[in-house]
């Protein structure tokens, strides 16, 4: 790998919008290894301040995949990190390039290293990163020897409200206001992803679910110009063994066979025409409205 560029499959859009099983996934096609939130958790102090486990249930300092890797990492890098790469960076990172990023390079050089290091250690080919948050994504994409593939999910906003206001794991819960509005900005600075990108595509988790298995197809296409097979799913219920994901959802925990849908946690009242009025342009553009996946 020394000399090959590092083929990184982005996982961009709104949390809570499907990308932790969507990753788990892609991490069962032969030649791809997820990392889940990877390029955020681990140049982001705030976020390992959190002390979400791995997917084998330790800590990242327990745990045998990734405590050799973490060590390597300046311990500076995260603090910068925790500053630099902010959703309101977002313009500065637009705009950085490979020569004139100075105030990014070590921690775009450190995510290139890590990168670089687990597909030595896995013999893979494709790293998938759930990190979401579109600058990080913007960060991986001025990495050294980086090619960048986006994955954009969206997912209804009724859904992605109601799975924020429950209490899951370790995971807190956050107004239905704060949620819608990053639902809007994840999505919008997502799609801007595409100028950075190899290659970029947007899917609908619901059309995900329909149908995993043509859509995993489609997306390793992407990636590596033709369709991997699926042989770990049958239908809509897949076989998944544990994955050294960092932070994400805590359904990543959950191995052997898992069933893939959606919950129908549908707004009501008050609830339902507020988010529809704040967020009825994106539905519109993602055919959330006036059509069979509204709420």
């Amino acid at each position: 790998m020394t000399n090959q560029k590092i083929k990184v499959l982005y996982i961009a859009g709104p949390p809570r919008s499907g990308s932790t099983i969507i990753a788990r996934l892609l991490g069962e096609v032969r030649g791809f290894v997820n990392v889940g939130e990877a390029a955020r958790f681990l140049f982001d102090r705030k976020q390992q301040a959190r002390n979400a486990p791995c997917g084998c249930g330790q800590s990242i300092t327990e745990c045998a995949f990734w405590k050799d890797i973490a060590r390597t990492i300046p311990p500076g890098l995260a603090d910068a990190g925790a500053k630099l790469v902010r959703m309101r960076r977002f313009p500065s990172l637009m705009q950085a390039q490979h020569s004139d990023a100075s105030e990014y390079r070590a921690i775009a050089t450190g995510i290139s290293d890590v990168y670089r290091r687990v597909l030595s250690d896995t013999g893979c080919d494709v790293i998938v990163d759930s990190s979401k948050n579109p600058a990080n994504g913007l960060l991986v994409s001025i990495a050294p020897e980086i090619e960048l593939h986006v994955l954009h999910v969206t997912r209804n906003p009724h859904q992605v409200v109601a799975s924020w206001t429950k209490k899951k794991g370790y995971l807190v819960t956050h107004r239905p206001t704060d949620v819608i509005a990053w639902w809007w900005s994840y999505n919008i600075l997502s799609e801007a992803l595409r100028s950075k990108a190899r290659t970029y595509r947007r899917i609908r988790y619901e059309d995900f679910v329909s149908n995993p298995g043509s859509m995993l197809e489609r997306v390793t296409a992407d990636v590596v110009s033709a369709p991997l097979p699926t042989p770990f799913l049958n239908g809509n219920v897949a076989s998944l063994h544990l994955q050294h994901a960092l932070a994400g959802n805590p359904d990543k925990l959950t191995v052997g066979q898992v069933s893939i849908g959606e919950s129908r946690a549908a707004s009501a009242g008050p609830r339902k025409l507020l988010i529809d009025l704040l967020t009825f342009p994106l539905q519109l553009r993602y055919r959330y409205l006036l059509s069979g996946t509204d709420q």
